[in-house]
């Protein structure tokens, strides 16, 4: 049979990113970013509000950019030129991304009202109070991202101890391959199968997500070693040997 079964216990940690511990982890990384986003927003914000000048610009360009992602979608980037003069006489001149319907609501060589910082005049807003609003998106946003990591934290952690809980104190035992079956789950482009067993109670269980050659070998009927857990039962080529049975 060519298959690697690990002859020692797998460390917990490992488990958990073969559970799809990355999820939990890109979940965080999204919480952490949107939170500090939004606390930036937010600063700026409170400035806006307490050195806010308003203005009267040019606009002396408009740009559309349009790119084709790795999938092939089109995303177009939309953005003005301005010019204006601040109240203390200095002339700036800044790009602004802007939406669709702003972009085709102006004209180049029209005028645009807008929103300065008198210590950052190169800062601006196009309308009053639109960092603030980005704050309470980007604040809805880490909400939500900090749910869903709590939430996959919560299952793919309780996964992975009670992978390990299973190895050290639940029965080994002897099951029978039923099947090799290929999942809906692609990475790379590449399927992701399951192994599919029962045991002697005649309960089925299923393996983590393998690439095809990694359950190279296994037929129906194949005998494999398990453990059972207090609700599920976990391949020993998934979570490895007892310490007691390594070499």
């Amino acid at each position: 049979m060519v298959l690697s079964i690990p002859t020692y216990p797998v460390p917990i940690f490992r488990l958990f990113l073969k559970m799809g511990g990355w999820f939990v982890i890109i979940s965080g990384a999204m919480l952490v970013l949107f939170t500090l986003i939004s606390q930036a927003n937010l600063e700026t914000a409170k400035r806006f509000e307490t050195e806010g000048r308003s203005a009267v610009a040019q606009i002396v360009k408009k740009e559309k950019t349009v790119r084709h992602d790795s999938d092939g979608r089109r995303k177009t980037t939309y953005r003005l030129t301005l010019e204006f003069v601040t109240d203390l006489g200095e002339e700036i001149s800044v790009r602004q991304s802007v939406g669709r319907s702003h972009y085709q609501s102006v004209k180049e060589g029209g005028t645009q009202n807008l929103y300065y910082l008198a210590s950052d005049p190169h800062k601006i807003e196009l309308s009053r109070g639109s960092h603030r609003k980005g704050a309470r998106v980007t604040q809805w946003i880490a909400l939500i991202a900090g749910l869903i990591w709590l939430a996959a934290l919560w299952i793919i952690g309780g996964w992975a101890v009670s992978a390990v809980r299973a190895r050290r104190f639940g029965t080994r035992e002897e099951a029978m391959v039923q099947e090799v079956l290929q999942t809906g789950v692609k990475i790379n482009n590449q399927p992701r199968y399951r192994l599919v067993w029962r045991d002697a109670r005649g309960r089925e269980g299923k393996s983590l997500l393998h690439k095809r050659s990694e359950l190279e070998g296994l037929r129906p009927g194949d005998p494999i070693t398990i453990y059972q857990g207090l609700k599920h039962s976990w391949w020993v080529g998934d979570i490895g040997e007892r310490a007691e049975f390594t070499s």
